[in-house]
């Protein structure tokens, strides 16, 4: 099983906004209660629960794009999937690496980074 760096922000961010969306309630109903600091500590969790699963969104449609131009373009190496799709090369890498764990993509050939090709997995 791999757990990427992506699931843990998420994994953060919710047990941050629900722990500071504990707190305020705690403290609005057995604490002193300082409502402009309650509210501000209410809102960021708040904030930090919906925003949660934002950046996985994007790093799913970042691997799609790669994946989508892999199965048209196969034995392609970083940086022409990097120019065909408009990523930055470290973002294609990336993507490249979080699929290759996966089964989902090979690679064919090519010792560094940036001459190996690149395919989809049969």
């Amino acid at each position: 099983m791999n757990i990427y760096s992506d699931d843990f922000i998420k994994a953060t961010k919710l047990f941050v906004g629900l722990s500071a969306v504990y707190f305020v309630a705690i403290d609005a109903i057995w604490g002193p209660g300082n409502v402009k600091y309650g509210l501000a500590l209410l809102i960021c969790g708040v904030l930090l629960v919906h925003t949660a699963g934002r950046g996985q969104d994007y790093l799913r449609r970042r691997d799609t794009q790669v994946v989508a131009y892999l199965s048209s373009n196969p034995g392609t190496p970083l940086p022409k999937i990097s120019a065909a799709t408009g990523l930055k090369q470290g973002s294609v890498a990336s993507s490249l690496q979080r699929l290759a764990a996966d089964g989902l993509v090979v690679t064919e050939s090519g010792t560094a980074p940036l001459t190996r090709s690149y395919r989809l997995a049969r």
